[in-house]
């Protein structure tokens, strides 16, 4: 009979989403176990494009600056290029978040943090490490192989979760209360408990290729992007396919992503060692004499599927991160997303099991990250599909070579179709630049849940004046994020944001002058209940001074009113100015946002 071991919290993958749960549920001194199917954490760079939102979650854990110690940091390795090769003439440029004049204010108005380009192989082993110094077992080798449903005799749900050790072939049962799905785009979780999935068909298939080729002498600045498409009508080596390289680091290593003609993978049946394949990577350099390494083939497919829901009402399964998302890698939010359905999670859960939340909190989990996924989902696809029509538009789909040829030679042409080729062009490189401003796609993830309290709130949520995928909207309306301003701590003159006050698994409760009464209101309701509440006044004469007044265009309420911030550095709910009792109103709010009256 299989040995059996019972933990309380048990994450199933060990990715962004897996090991950024089991940090964040660590932080909150919890303590269980993540297994992995994979032998260790990612061998490949795979997700890249860390945004400051994410950053803002390491912030919490006290591991954003070892992260960017390893990041790829400069504002040039944020745009898009696409040329005919890495050193041919280019078709054009779109500068991205924190370098195109248009959005560069966002860099210093929204948030604390920047954009990076941080491989998911350098994320993985910073939240492992964080992970185990807290309280988690991380297993790898060791697969679910199946799921359980029961009820124990106190009437609570219960998973039995068989697993193999890969190594010595044993299988043992673990026992849980709590079952997260972090296993990826083929989850075990989601199709053993019946998880359904909205999709649409899509199939594509691409390949990446992990290389080494030293490229030190052509990157001159100007040539310098995160992404790097190489379009050639007329190529030699595998005709049709559409390549682009990204730097892993400077400028040594790569990632050549690969789409063959119709949706095809254009590598099929190759391998590391296929001479072809290095034919194809020069072609795409530009240089046939160049030194090229294939490290590693990796095939993928396009997906375009989200979970209807991401939990399970009262039986405590919840899917996170690419379990419960599936996308093409545009828009850059993958890996960025799984970091925050994680940082949503984390602290709810916490609250639930140490007796601070009745169990309908967690119902909050679903409703607010559901919609962030759809919409990433539905974003994604459409940043493909405005790739597509710059390939089609320099002839990358002509039915031959010659034809391609043909078509390429109409952008230099001083004619009729050669001007209208070359707007196809603009216009097509003008809808992929929503993905690179997207600054409002990553910002605008406002929640509607039980979990936010309007009942305070006269009006619905501010209209917002522009595109919500690239316009952010900055307010303390109850549901959005926390909006960062810069403080200074009066007696030590140091400047910290509003977000250095918020998160580390307790709530945050900012009021200005004539508000002390929140504090008073806010400790004593600590003291009886147990909720973390940190309280800080801004203004003269309180915890720190708005001297650049960032704080005063951004709080939304007045100078006596109180804003109170959730553990994940959203809004709960807000008061435009003090109340006769306060310890009465807050204690109301807090109940409505935790659930409480079904402890």
């Amino acid at each position: 009979m299989a040995a059996e071991i019972h933990r309380m919290f048990l994450v199933v993958g060990a990715g962004p989403a897996g090991l950024g749960l089991a940090a964040f549920l660590g932080q909150n001194g919890l303590n269980g176990l993540v297994i992995a199917k994979v032998s260790g954490t990612a061998d490949t760079p795979r997700a890249h494009s860390f945004n400051p939102f994410s950053f803002e979650c390491l912030r919490d854990l006290g591991i954003e600056d070892e992260a960017l110690k390893q990041a790829t940091r400069g504002r040039s390795f944020q745009s898009m290029r696409w040329s005919q090769s890495m050193v041919g003439e280019e078709y054009g440029k779109v500068l991205a978040w924190a370098e195109h004049p248009s959005t560069v204010g966002h860099t210093f108005g929204l948030t604390p943090c920047e954009y990076a380009e941080f491989s998911q192989s350098e994320l993985e082993p910073l939240l492992v490490r964080y992970a185990s110094h807290h309280n988690f077992d991380v297993r790898f080798s060791t697969e679910l192989i199946a799921v359980e449903q029961l009820k124990n005799a106190s009437g609570h749900t219960q998973y039995v979760c068989t697993v193999q050790d890969l190594i010595s072939q044993s299988t043992f049962k673990i026992r849980t209360r709590y079952l997260f799905g972090a296993d990826g785009a083929r989850s075990h979780i989601a199709r053993s408990l019946n998880f359904n999935f909205i999709s649409k068909p899509s199939g594509a298939k691409a390949c990446n290729i992990l290389l080494e080729a030293d490229l030190d002498h052509i990157m001159r600045k100007e040539r310098q992007a995160a992404l790097h498409w190489i379009l050639k009508p007329d190529r030699i080596t595998f005709p049709g396919l559409v390549a682009h390289l990204r730097m892993v680091k400077p400028w040594k290593k790569w990632v050549m992503v690969a789409f063959g003609p119709n949706g095809t993978n254009p590598f099929e049946g190759l391998t590391t060692e296929s001479p072809e394949l290095v034919d194809c990577v020069r072609e795409v350099i530009g240089d046939d004499f160049i030194h090229v390494k294939i490290l590693r083939l990796d095939s993928w497919t396009v997906r375009q599927s989200i979970a209807e829901r991401y939990s399970i009402d009262d039986a405590n399964v919840f899917l996170l991160g690419d379990a419960a998302h599936r996308h093409p890698p545009a828009f850059g939010l993958g890996s960025n997303t799984c970091v925050q359905d994680a940082y949503n999670l984390g602290w709810k859960v916490a609250y639930v099991s140490k007796g601070l939340a009745g169990p309908g909190l967690l119902k909050s989990y679903s409703q607010e990250r559901q919609p962030v996924g759809a919409m990433l989902v539905h974003n994604a696809n459409q940043g493909i599909r405005a790739q597509f029509d710059v390939w089609e538009t320099v002839g990358m789909f002509a039915p031959s070579r010659e034809e391609g040829a043909q078509h390429l030679a109409k952008l230099s042409q001083a004619t009729e179709e050669g001007a209208a080729s070359r707007a196809k062009v603009r216009s097509a490189m003008e809808h992929v630049e929503v993905e690179l401003h997207s600054w409002g796609a990553a910002y605008n993830q406002w929640y509607v849940s039980t979990a936010v309290c309007l009942q305070d709130e006269d009006s619905k949520r501010p209209t917002l004046d522009g595109n919500p995928i690239i316009e952010p909207q900055v307010t303390t309306y109850p549901g959005s994020r926390l909006p960062h301003a810069w403080l200074d701590i009066a007696t030590r003159h140091k400047m910290i944001s509003t977000h250095d006050l918020a998160g580390k698994g307790a709530f945050c409760l900012l009021f200005g002058v004539g508000g002390e009464g929140w504090k008073d209101a806010a400790r004593n309701i600590s003291h009886t209940t147990g909720i973390p509440i940190n309280v800080y006044g801004i203004g003269y004469g309180l915890d720190y001074a708005d001297i650049h007044r960032e704080w005063y265009g951004k709080r939304g309420v007045e100078e006596s009113g109180c804003v109170l911030v959730r553990p994940d550095r959203f809004v709960a709910w807000r008061c435009q100015k003090i109340v006769d009792n306060c310890e009465a109103k807050l204690r109301d709010v807090l109940d409505a946002v935790l659930s409480r009256n079904e402890l």
